[in-house]
């Protein structure tokens, strides 16, 4: 059906049409809306950014982008932020540029992918408030699908089967329809230049031996994996956000005055609900919902006592029938 769509309307019309049904299915833009495009440099990025520019006057939202410069790749890195100052300039659209240094923010125990990842956010974050905007990435169909099978192969539950979520707090997926084939073609047709980063060549990564050598053998068996992965991707969201609203009910319904929570009531949740409701309370304090925080706070609620440490000096306790997340400095005294 794809396929078809692009050959009567060109692949440019196409994307575009994709474009404007996932912006408008999703609700993620509207009139008078601040929109920053997450430019890489990339097929997929020059792309959005492209598209967003073609439609604003149409939608009626300012557009602007950020460039985040993560040198890691030395001069190619530099040469990544220079072509991305140069399209913006030459389209007419301000551009923002953050520098990182990823090499010394890496902490122990964390990739060179995750540190990127979160000091990446984290800058998009800064720019959504400073100027009151929500942030396009160029997130498409084939990132969507090299995630859900990257969590599978990790073993994940119903939230990482949902994959990409097109729409998240100030984050926007325009591009989530498009494949990158298509994404690649529209570049070709609009005569667009790119840069290309040679790391995503690299079988070292896993997501990038997903890309490379698990999805090829998965579409010769069925061409339309994209589209397949992309619906059901959207039937489990709504499943999954039904659980999580029933989750927000239940935490809310097990409250007390002092702000704690009743582990009584906690316990005798269903267990799909009960994982969402701890998860809930790990996220109120800033502490981020792993498997094995979530595992350890759920078996004291059901001990009806107990205390684990989920980060540096925070502590999911329940004693006398309360269920709370406390703040506990530890003080190590250094051996001799």
């Amino acid at each position: 059906m794809h396929n078809e769509l692009n050959k009567k309307v060109g692949i440019a019309d196409s994307v575009i049409k994709k474009v404007l049904f996932a912006v408008k299915s999703h609700n993620m833009i509207k009139k008078g809306d601040k929109i920053v495009a997450a430019l890489s440099g990339g097929a997929d990025s020059v792309t959005l950014l492209h598209c967003l520019n073609s439609i604003k006057e149409e939608l009626g939202f300012e557009l602007s982008a950020c460039h985040v410069n993560h040198n890691l790749r030395g001069e190619d890195s530099d040469k990544d932020q220079a072509f991305a100052q140069a399209l913006c300039e030459n389209m007419n659209i301000p551009l923002k540029v953050f520098s990182i240094n990823v090499a010394k923010a890496m902490e122990k125990h964390t990739s060179v992918e995750e540190t990127a990842r979160a000091l990446r956010y984290k800058a998009f974050s800064e720019e959504s408030e400073r100027l009151g905007a929500k942030v396009a990435t160029a997130h498409n169909s084939c990132d969507n699908t090299e995630t859900v099978f990257l969590n599978l192969l990790r073993g994940t539950g119903l939230k990482g089967l949902c994959g990409i979520p097109p729409v998240r707090d100030y984050l926007i997926r325009p591009l989530i329809l498009c494949t990158r084939e298509e994404i690649e073609a529209y570049c070709d047709e609009n005569s667009l230049r790119y840069v290309t980063d040679k790391t995503n060549f690299s079988t070292e990564y896993t997501r990038n031996k997903i890309r490379l050598e698990l999805l090829p053998k998965l579409l010769d068996i069925n061409p339309s994996l994209y589209e397949g992965v992309s619906r059901m991707t959207s039937a489990l969201s709504e499943d999954s956000v039904f659980l999580e609203n029933m989750a927000k009910e239940a935490l809310y319904g097990a409250r007390l005055e002092d702000k704690t929570y009743s582990s009584a009531r906690l316990a005798s949740l269903p267990p799909p609900i009960l994982t969402r409701t701890v998860s809930l309370m790990l996220r109120e304090r800033d502490i981020e919902p792993t498997a094995v925080k979530i595992k350890g706070f759920e078996e004291i609620i059901k001990a009806g006592t107990g205390k684990v440490n989920v980060e540096k000096n925070k502590f999911a306790v329940v004693r006398k029938g309360k269920a709370e997340i406390q703040i506990i400095i530890q003080n190590y005294r250094k051996k001799n």
